[in-house]
């Protein structure tokens, strides 16, 4: 914990959203040192029973190119999640760069970093704009990966409660003396078999966590979290607020088995907003996330964090680290043409994954004249949805059970391997491929994983090539 963190947030206006919102569119084991197995993000599907979408067939109308619309971009290297909006003029340009220099800022002690912290910037953890630089390995936590902490009690919709000693999110190091905490991951791995008898592997962690700011009680709630990608999350900050309620469906009154639901928040007058940013989706906007980021991971104090202390950022270098954020351009898909991405991406609907990866969504009002009305494929509904107790970290946040995680947008997942040099996906970066993504669903979307596993080997090929070309 880097100070006593307030409970009370001050309002810094996202740059990208403004007016009120259009109608709705209707879319077709914790040690005494600190040990804990933890559930990981996974997104869910509902089944579609069409015919075998391994056979020729038509094309999706979804599988496109332009992923994000005119804001799209067609790099594909290193640089696939670092440029801006395609569509931006010279003035948003200008903008965009002032927030991109400060997002590449690494901080000092003279200039606000720590007491504690876990990185010096956010370039340590989003590596190029995508996710960690190694896959959490083995032994000592490294720069990217965090562990989100919490005492229990907390009823649904309320706030995890600050851990004594420690607040909401540990600190590996320190500018002075010993770090708050030591983490370890162990990593256990189990094998299994496909119906044709093909075999996989897929690997669950345990963390190993010895705290010097205090007890560390065995009942702490601890969820071990990735860095998401950067871009990605501007475009998604302006679907309407209508829109995603429209999609949910919590007593799953279609009887299809998917019961998604809002992550609902409160704003800084208490009213309440919907939560779209985070593996729980537990912020409503770019602007407080990026405020929490920094408070939490490098110890920059702000006016949203903690309203209490002198700022080390000022607001308007807050809000062009989020502009920078909602800038950035989203990346193509890529051959979308080829007929195994067509068969893949039939098979994707096939079995149902459109049910919450949500192919299709538009954009709404925006600051940003160029952002405004965009046709994007992110594959996300943005709703949290039950992923069964194989993924649950018991640690609820919010209107979100240990179990719910938000359906994780699809765009740009097949080039973390290009970016990174590896694969990290769920939220604790568990599984290695987009294979052990799927085969870790549960819950709400089991039936699905037992029909992916079910196709044959050839299909399921198929099925993971065209998510690997998005």
């Amino acid at each position: 914990m880097c100070y006593p963190r307030s409970t009370t947030l001050t309002s810094v206006r996202s740059p990208f959203r403004r007016g009120p919102e259009r109608p709705p569119r209707r879319r077709a084991r914790l040690l005494v040192v600190g040990v804990a197995t933890l559930a990981l993000l996974a997104t869910s599907c509902a089944p579609d029973n069409s015919p075998s979408a391994g056979r020729p067939g038509p094309s999706p109308d979804w599988l496109v190119t332009r992923a994000g619309g005119a804001a799209t971009t067609f790099e594909v290297g290193i640089r696939s999640f670092n440029l801006s909006a395609r569509n931006m003029g010279l003035p948003a340009r200008t903008r965009f760069g002032e927030g991109d220099l400060k997002f590449e800022e690494f901080y000092t002690p003279a200039t606000g970093l720590g007491p504690d912290f876990n990185a010096p910037g956010c370039n340590s953890c989003h590596v190029d704009n995508a996710r960690q630089a190694e896959a959490v390995g083995e032994g000592p936590i490294e720069v990217g990966p965090v562990v989100h902490v919490s005492a229990p009690g907390a009823a649904a919709g309320m706030a995890p409660f600050d851990l004594p000693g420690y607040g909401v999110r540990l600190q590996t190091k320190a500018v002075v003396g010993p770090p708050e905490a030591e983490i370890s991951v162990h990593w256990t791995e189990f094998a299994g078999t496909y119906p044709d008898g093909v075999p996989y592997s897929l690997r669950e962690p345990t963390l190993k966590i010895v705290g010097h700011r205090g007890p560390f009680p065995a009942d702490t709630q601890t969820s071990l979290r990735i860095p998401p990608q950067v871009a990605g999350p501007g475009m998604l900050e302006l679907i309407p607020d209508a829109d995603i309620i429209a999609a949910a469906d919590p007593t799953d009154s279609d009887r299809n088995g998917i019961s998604g639901r809002v992550q609902w928040t409160t704003d800084t007058a208490g009213q309440p907003r919907v939560g779209r940013h985070g593996w729980k989706a537990e912020n409503y906007d770019l602007v407080h996330q990026t405020a929490g980021a920094l408070y939490d991971d490098s110890g920059i104090a702000n006016s949203i964090a903690t309203p209490n202390l002198p700022p080390e950022i000022t607001d308007t270098e807050l809000a062009d680290v989020a502009f920078y954020v909602e800038a950035l351009a989203i990346p193509a898909g890529r051959d979308v043409t080829d007929p195994a991405v067509v068969a893949g991406a039939r098979l994707f609907s096939q079995v149902g994954c459109t049910g919450c990866h949500t192919p299709t969504q538009q954009t709404g009002d925006s600051s940003i004249a160029e952002f405004a009305d965009l046709t994007i494929y992110p594959f996300t509904d943005l709703l949290l949805h039950d992923l069964g107790p194989g993924l649950d970290d018991d640690r609820p946040v919010l209107q979100a059970s240990g179990a719910e995680w938000r359906t994780a947008p699809l765009w740009g997942v097949g080039l973390l391997e290009t970016v990174n040099g590896q694969q990290s996906l769920l939220h604790d970066g568990r599984a290695r491929s987009v294979e052990e993504a799927i085969l870790w669903h549960g819950g709400e979307a089991r039936a699905i994983t037992d029909q992916f596993r079910n196709l044959t080997a050839a299909d399921r090929e198929l099925l993971i090539g065209f998510v690997n070309s998005r």
